[in-house]
């Protein structure tokens, strides 16, 4: 499940894609937290942005990896 309105990282630098990707979601939970504590009424729709920046970051979690193994074989 992934939103469009989630970053979306291009395959030419997974290290520099991943720290955009972190700050985003940074901005979006930082946004997120002067609406907390969430209303019963707008639980659900809390939620539903807690699992998007999840989603997010585990996205960054695989592209910090990417840089990792990129990095690796290009070293001498």
């Amino acid at each position: 499940m992934h939103d469009d309105s989630s970053p979306q990282p291009s395959p030419s630098n997974p290290a520099i894609d991943a720290i955009d990707m972190i700050r985003e979601t940074v901005n979006e939970l930082t946004a997120l937290d002067g609406l907390l504590p969430a209303p019963a009424s707008d639980a659900e729709k809390t939620a539903k942005i807690l699992d998007r920046l999840s989603e997010d970051l585990a996205e960054a979690a695989v592209l910090v990896r990417r840089a990792a193994k990129r990095e690796t074989r290009f070293l001498p």
